[in-house]
């Protein structure tokens, strides 16, 4: 007779997670894949792609230099990059590596189509690796699963020809996180302290250390992947002070925050620094980094005083106070551009005729979940019970790598209730929640755990029979997969209906055939607006500070709607007086409301602009943000 073969657990899971990857490959890559490849075309998702894909035109031809300055933008003016350059960066690279060092045009877009289809079906790893830290094993394969077929935000950021650099930062962040979490998790079982070099337990750090190395890596390519990056330096500053707290009020000093915040921010911080294009990146994580150290100092002052812990946290408020102020007085535009992103919380004015900047729980001027359903269906109502009742339990144990979830997931709440767009980060942390919540509702439910088997005498000693329990738990099984995971994929006959909406929106930010034909035919029926073609992949000067690019006598603009401004400039290879990112030009919204037509050639005239393109959308479904831009109402 033949023995049972058994697989290991850990070999069980490596087989779960690996066809969570594929599922998700599949939905992001298989089901879009003919809106995409549209004949002899490959099309992008959205304005943002193209203009990440002009990027990449350079950079291939130029690998690795790239200029931050892009007279192909903002015509007359040109414009700075608008990218952190990691993303493209990427992508011209591994174009590089398919193509054999010379690719052609065709296999750098389906290179750059497929990269944030598999960027997103690789952020099931984390997602699991974080859970199972956490929590446990079961509890991270849950949260796996669910981001796996999560619709909303994160699956359309991820789809195939999506190609922006939003996926990427989620997967990086979720990386960071994860090594930050596992180092923190690891330097306070081993009880690491702070000594003098020659005393420190090197072996007894290895595994922290290594830890923090690589969430300093993940961390830094993280912030060089999007220019709001310091948002996870702000989580990561906060959880210095919140956890520091807790500790010292608890009567433990804390001095692995020193040694793994001072590793891991010192690491992105060496990463960040050569590439970087501003100080706010460099200067937030500078501050960050010296924030465990001064908690450190306060903390062993006050034990080494006996100063009453309770004077601890109005210290450090104090010190904050007096840190703000001086941060104000050396270099109060920091302090401007720190406050100025807090925005994000609230966002007001112009950018709110943008979609994805309008708040999660508001369609139109009324109150609704409507969004929230949409995005995240019962995930985002199972994670606010699963966030408020890991709170609870902070409050009682204060553990440290569970503050780190809890105050990530709050903040990325806060950020998503400003601003929808900033679901495609918080489906993370709703997967984490909603698996952490359904992994204990299976434990609450199963009653096996109350099941005993018969005591030496004979006799039965348990409540229920093991059948019971089984089916108990059964029941349970049942319970989490129509309430949680059904919804996101839907039943016969609508099987997979959110993630054919998702696919179905993605398809709407595609440019269509009319567009890709006349932006074809300006390119090869109208002058070169340099003169010469190349010139569109050369490496560009920046103009001196306070003066204006020139542009040659040959050069002309073309007026559209911002949404296109990208399209224009990748497809037709001209110069967009109008544009996403902030390119905006209130003169080509007041043209395109003008009601006079010697009005309107003014404004043409002024912009330079040749040509005009335009198309149903601008005259109908866009023109309330076309009125609003121009200051009328809509």
């Amino acid at each position: 007779m033949m023995g049972r073969i058994r697989f290991s657990p850990g070999l069980i899971t490596a087989m779960a997670v690996a066809l969570l990857f594929g599922l998700s490959l599949f939905l992001r890559a298989y089901l879009p894949h003919d809106m995409v490849f549209s004949g002899d075309q490959v099309k992008f998702v959205g304005a943002d792609a193209y203009y990440h894909m002009r990027l990449v035109d350079s950079l291939v031809q130029n690998f690795p230099n790239y200029t931050t300055f892009d007279p192909y933008l903002y015509y007359p003016h040109g414009s700075y990059w608008q990218y952190m350059p990691f993303f493209d960066l990427l992508i011209a690279a591994s174009a590089l590596v398919v193509g054999l060092g010379s690719p052609t045009l065709h296999t750098i877009e389906v290179v750059a189509a497929y990269l944030p289809a598999i960027l997103g079906a690789l952020t099931v790893i984390p997602v699991y690796f974080i859970g199972k830290e956490l929590f446990s094993r079961r509890a991270g394969l849950l949260a796996a699963a669910l981001i796996a077929i999560l619709p909303g935000e994160f699956m359309g950021r991820s789809v195939l020809g999506a190609t922006d650099h939003h996926i990427a930062e989620v997967l990086f962040s979720a990386a960071a996180m994860l090594f930050f979490i596992m180092a923190v998790k690891s330097a306070r079982e081993k009880r690491l302290r702070l000594t003098a070099p020659g005393r420190l337990n090197w072996p007894l750090m290895r595994r922290p250390l290594v830890y923090s190395l690589l969430a300093g890596i993940f961390l830094g390519v993280y912030l060089l992947s999007w220019i709001g990056g310091p948002l996870f330096i702000f989580i990561i500053f906060i959880y210095f002070i919140v956890q520091s707290i807790i500790d010292h009020l608890r009567g433990t000093a804390g001095d692995e925050h020193l040694i793994v915040g001072m590793v891991t921010l010192l690491v992105a911080l060496l990463i960040l620094l050569p590439l970087s294009p501003g100080s706010l990146p460099l200067i937030s994580i500078s501050i960050a980094l010296v924030t465990p150290l001064v908690l450190t100092i306060v903390s062993r002052l006050f034990f080494r005083y006996r100063i009453k812990r309770l004077y601890y946290p109005v210290t450090l408020i104090v010190l904050g106070v007096v840190g703000f102020i001086a941060v104000q007085f050396i270099n109060p535009a920091f302090i401007t551009s720190v406050l100025s992103k807090f925005s994000i919380f609230s966002p007001s004015g112009i950018g709110l005729t943008v979609s994805e900047v309008n708040p999660l729980l508001s369609v139109g001027d009324r109150f609704s979940f409507s969004l929230a359903w949409e995005i995240f269906r019962t995930g985002f109502f199972i994670g606010l019970v699963a966030l408020a009742i890991l709170i609870c339990r902070q409050v009682r144990h204060g553990e440290a790598d569970k503050t780190i979830l809890v105050l990530w997931s709050a903040i990325m709440l806060a950020a998503t209730l400003g601003e929808r767009r900033f679901a495609y980060y918080f489906a993370i942390n709703v997967a984490l929640l909603t698996g952490y919540f359904s992994s204990q509702f299976l434990n609450w439910i199963d009653i096996r755990r109350f099941i005993t088997h018969k005591s030496a005498s004979g006799k039965a000693t348990g409540t229920a029979s093991p059948l019971v329990g089984r089916f108990t738990y059964g029941v349970g099984v049942l319970v989490v997969l129509f309430v949680v995971y059904i919804p996101n994929t839907g039943l016969p006959p609508d099987w997979n209906g959110p993630t054919t909406k998702v696919i179905e929106d993605a398809g709407l930010l595609i440019p269509s055939d009319a567009w890709c034909n006349s932006l074809a035919w300006l390119r090869e029926s109208t002058p070169d607006p340099f003169d010469n073609p190349d010139y569109y992949y050369e490496l560009y000067q920046s103009p001196p500070p306070g003066k204006g690019y020139v542009y040659p006598e040959s050069a002309y603009g073309v007026m559209a709607w911002w949404d296109y401004g990208h399209w224009i400039t990748r497809i037709a290879h001209r110069l967009p007086n109008h544009g996403p990112g902030g390119n905006w030009s209130v003169r080509v919204a007041e043209c395109f409301t003008a009601q006079q037509e010697i009005q309107a050639n003014e404004l043409i005239d002024k912009l330079d602009s040749k040509y005009v393109v335009i198309d149903y959308d601008t005259a109908l479904r866009k023109f309330h943000a076309i009125a609003t831009f121009a200051g009328q109402d809509p």
